[in-house]
């Protein structure tokens, strides 16, 4: 790239347009909007687990509070 060529700035300008002249850069923009889709989708969900009041009639530390041997115990040897 000459001095011209930088001076002139096209390619900077040319790089800041989305490259969706080709199948190759449409697929890499849906996958960029994909995986913004997913992380947003994960961080979305964490904050309302985290916000929304949590039941106590079913968790596992509930009924390991309540857990006991079912059927009979081996004689003592």
């Amino acid at each position: 790239m000459s001095a011209a060529e930088i001076a002139d700035n096209k390619w900077e300008l040319q790089s800041t347009k989305p490259p969706l002249g080709s199948a190759g850069g449409v697929l890499q923009l849906l996958l960029m909007v994909g995986f913004v889709g997913l992380f947003g989708w994960l961080i979305v969900s964490s904050v309302i687990g985290i916000v929304t009041p949590k039941s106590d009639d079913g968790s596992l530390a509930d009924k390991y509070k309540n857990m006991s041997v079912d059927g009979e115990t081996k004689a003592a040897e």
